[in-house]
Order: structure tokens, then C-alpha cells, then sequence
């Protein structure tokens, strides 16, 4: 595992393999993601679970958008909703599965600072003093 310690930094410099147990589908995706990250200096090894979870969610949102999508072919909002032989109608499944994996994606991106906001908070969260201190001391000397 090569790791990055510059600048108090201690980052990924690539993604590791994923897990086993992880699906074919989320396996996919944990690579693609875990690219990301590393190449943003945002992958350290204590998010790799989360980095797993998020992996998983993307699976299973690709399959229930692909499901809802197949059932719409046959009959546009059957993708949606289910009903039941008693006349009852539901959410569909693929639907259920496809909210939750959002609500979990939404979580994540906000994890590795993968929305607007959550990156503001995240360069928010790096000391521009630092650079600051830095400056003031070559300006000193310079001018």
C-alpha cells in the first residue's frame, strides 16, 4: 500500500484492491472511486470501509435504475409501483432500493467531499494560516 506523507498528509497514492466479498458490480466501482479519491488526496486507509459502502450503494442504484427502467419499457410507471391483486398499490421494490442507495450515496459524497458544499467544508478544514505564516516570513526577509 503506497502511502503519501507530505504536508502532514498521510493519503493513498493508489487504491487497494477491493474485498472479496465485495460484488462483481461494487467492485467496479470501489476501483473507480477509489482512483478518484487518491488522485484528490482523499483516501486514507481508515475510509476504505467507507469507500466499501460506498461501492455497494452504487451497485445496487445501477441495478434498481436499470430494473425500474426495464419495467417502464413494458409500462411506463410500472417501474414505480406495484400492485397487488387486491387492487393495492405500492412503491415498487426497485424503487425502495434506489432511494435508500441515494440516501447512502448522498452520505458518502458528503464524506469525501464529493458535493459543493462538503468540498467547501473540506478546504475549510485546511489551515490557510499555515500558508499564510509562510508568506509573512518571506516577505519579512524580502522586503
Amino acid at each position: 500500500m503506497e502511502i503519501s506523507i507530505n504536508r502532514g498528509k498521510d493519503t493513498l497514492l493508489v487504491c487497494p484492491k477491493p474485498p472479496m466479498y465485495l460484488t462483481d458490480e461494487a467492485k467496479k466501482f470501489y476501483k473507480h472511486m477509489g482512483n478518484v479519491l487518491a488522485k484528490k488526496d482523499r483516501l486514507k486507509d481508515t475510509y476504505l470501509n467507507a469507500l466499501e459502502i460506498y461501492a455497494e450503494a452504487m451497485a445496487q442504484f445501477q441495478f434498481a435504475v436499470s430494473e425500474i427502467k426495464e419495467k417502464n419499457k413494458k409500462e411506463y410507471g410500472s417501474g414505480y409501483r406495484q400492485k397487488f391483486n387486491s387492487g393495492a398499490q405500492n412503491i415498487s421494490v426497485e424503487l425502495t432500493l434506489k432511494n435508500n442507495a441515494e440516501d447512502t450515496l448522498l452520505k458518502c459524497f458528503k464524506l469525501f467531499g464529493l458535493d459543493p458544499k462538503s468540498e467547501k467544508e473540506l478546504k475549510a478544514t485546511t489551515d490557510p494560516n499555515q500558508t499564510d505564516l509562510f508568506d509573512a516570513f518571506l516577505n519579512q526577509n524580502h522586503g
